[in-house]
């Protein structure tokens, strides 16, 4: 091979002289503030998702400069707070006082970037780990992570702003959504090498491409069309079944009126609509209502609670009740539920609170009642992954100030308790999967209900229960359907939302988009629900692409140290 003339081999010293990293040593803040506003606009509202590819590569080429370190970490989290501060601006909407958790949230989430930077800046420049190889690992390691704080925010992957391209998101049925976002962060890298360093360079014979970028082009090129490959294949391979008739109520009660309106009032509106979702032929299986649409709570007591034990249960529930009281409200309630589901000639999934009595103590939780017609009872499913500062407050005994980041106030504090069984509900001959609000949105709990299940027993139909009544109709809306779709690819299994002020909808097994309602209007959605056969890597193997990153980035300071012991690194620009 001939050498080459017009540019020397490439190291990151010799990337300094080009007029790219120039600019970037220059200029970090406006680099990485740039990387955080291309990748809001990924995302909805805007959706420019071809931007994803790009977005990152200014943050990324931060990771190689060997100059300004200080400087390079500030600039980072700068770009964290331009992605995470507009990102989730829906969070203010909850309540006038909530503007507190927005501005929480964005500082601690903006700490991902400078924390990415250091992890990779380290394994460049310590380990003379190919930033090609650093940079998407440690992206994809840190989204994961984020599912481990508090209740986890699984939002906003780099993998979700591609949720309407069909074939390249089918891989997340081995990967999870992570493996799109590996692919995403892999190209942002490349972008980063061909604006560096030339493909081709010249000798006398002419020009030729560099070994270098060849093998990397290659690299890359094998991943997208191995990616677009299996995509093609799932999309044209699935063969779906009509299976139960569901329709989807969704109410329009922005969260102001519905916490303070007349329970007998908002109750009759979503009656008028369960009538006319029976009215239709033929008859729905299943009539679905969004989250705490029964606004009088479900009650379950423990036949062998002791009368002393019930009695200070019921009276930390309502001053001046008695506990016969509180039964025939109980006995009450659950003649509502299947009178109700009797006259509709169908089933009934109804989201309500659940005041739980035993021997144990009193639990309240956020729960989906499934009521059929002609039955003596109910199955019941609890919320496992409940909302920090929206159901529960974490530490609250000990720190009493962290109320500011909830929409409560007049000492009201939210109790619920977690549901802990992943268990699905029997509906005719199917079984149904229940997520309640934003669990539609975590991979590893919906994964449970398939991993945890008998073969006899896996769900047919994943159905999710929301009231996004908060948001004022915003961009969380999108977002939401937008992470949901990577749950039904996941498992392969169709989804229905039923979503109080929207967007109710219904989604294949191939994260398709079917079927959907729009924001801010009442109406039912009627859908026979595509019933999906096929079974998914994703489901036996679990986040394993996320965990094996995720331990990369818990691993890399204490195998750098040891690296050190064995050959001194001859640059500390990390």
């Amino acid at each position: 091979m001939e050498p080459e003339t017009a540019v020397p081999a490439p190291s990151l010293d010799d990337d300094r002289r080009l007029g790219l990293s120039e600019r970037v040593s220059r200029r970090p803040v406006a680099a990485a503030v740039v990387s955080g506003l291309a990748l809001w606009a990924t995302f909805p509202p805007l959706e420019w998702s071809w931007l994803a590819w790009v977005a990152l590569a200014p943050l990324f080429r931060l990771a190689v400069e060997p100059v300004g370190r200080r400087r390079l970490y500030l600039a980072a989290w700068a770009g964290g707070l331009a992605f995470w501060l507009p990102s989730l601006q829906w969070v203010r909407l909850t309540d006038p006082t909530a503007w507190t958790a927005w501005v929480a949230m964005t500082l601690i989430l903006s700490l991902w970037w400078p924390a990415f930077l250091g992890l990779t800046r380290f394994a460049a420049f310590r380990l003379d780990v190919p930033l090609m190889i650093a940079a998407p690992l440690f992206w994809v390691g840190l989204e994961h992570a984020r599912i481990f704080i508090l209740s986890g925010f699984p939002w906003y992957y780099l993998g979700h702003s591609q949720y309407l391209a069909l074939p390249l998101i089918q891989i997340a049925d081995v990967t999870g959504a992570l493996g799109v976002s590996f692919l995403i962060a892999t190209v942002n890298v490349l972008v980063v090498d061909l604006l560096a360093l030339p493909v081709l360079y010249r000798t006398r014979g002419g020009a030729r491409i560099r070994p270098r970028q060849a093998i990397r082009i290659g690299y890359v090129a094998v991943l997208v069309v191995a990616t677009l490959a299996y995509g093609i294949f799932r999309l044209r391979t699935a063969r779906f079944e009509d299976g139960p008739r569901i329709a989807l109520l969704q109410t329009n009660f922005e969260q102001r009126y519905k916490s303070h309106a007349d329970p007998q009032t908002i109750l009759a509106k979503v009656e008028a609509l369960a009538m006319r979702a029976a009215s239709r032929e033929p008859k729905p299986d299943l009539v679905v209502w969004p989250e705490t649409s029964y606004p009088y709570g479900a009650i379950e007591i423990d036949p062998s609670t002791p009368a002393d034990a019930l009695k200070r249960q019921v009276d930390q529930i309502a001053d001046g009740i008695t506990v016969a009281e509180w039964r025939a409200r109980a006995e009450a309630i659950d003649q509502y539920m299947r009178s109700m589901a009797d006259t509709l000639d169908a089933a009934m999934l109804v989201g309500s609170l659940q005041y739980a009595h035993a021997p144990g103590g009193l639990e309240k939780y956020n729960a989906a009642v499934l009521t059929t017609p002609g039955s003596s009872g109910s199955q019941v499913y609890r919320k496992i992954q409940l909302v920090p500062f929206g159901e529960y407050v974490p530490l609250v005994d000990a720190l009493p100030w962290l109320m500011v980041f909830t929409p409560y106030s007049d000492g009201y504090v939210p109790s619920l308790n977690f549901g802990r069984e992943a268990n699905p509900l029997d509906l005719g001959k199917y079984k149904v999967a229940v997520g309640i609000c934003f669990e539609d949105t975590v991979p590893h709990l919906i994964r449970r209900f398939f991993a945890e299940a008998p073969p006899d027993r896996q769900p047919d139909v994943l159905i999710d229960a929301s009231n996004d009544g908060w948001f004022h109709g915003s961009a969380e809306l999108d977002m939401h359907l937008a992470v949901s779709v990577f749950r039904a690819i996941e498992n392969r299994v169709p989804l229905a939302r039923a979503v109080n002020t929207g967007i109710s909808a219904v989604v294949d097994g191939d994260g398709r988009i079917r079927e959907t309602l729009p924001r801010l209007t009442e109406g039912v959605l009627h859908a026979t629900i595509p019933l999906d056969p096929r079974t998914s890597l994703y489901t036996v193997w679990g986040d394993w692409l996320g965990l094996s990153c995720l331990a990369v980035c818990v691993g890399i300071a204490p195998t750098g140290l040891i690296y050190r012991k064995i050959r001194p690194a001859g640059d500390r620009s990390a």
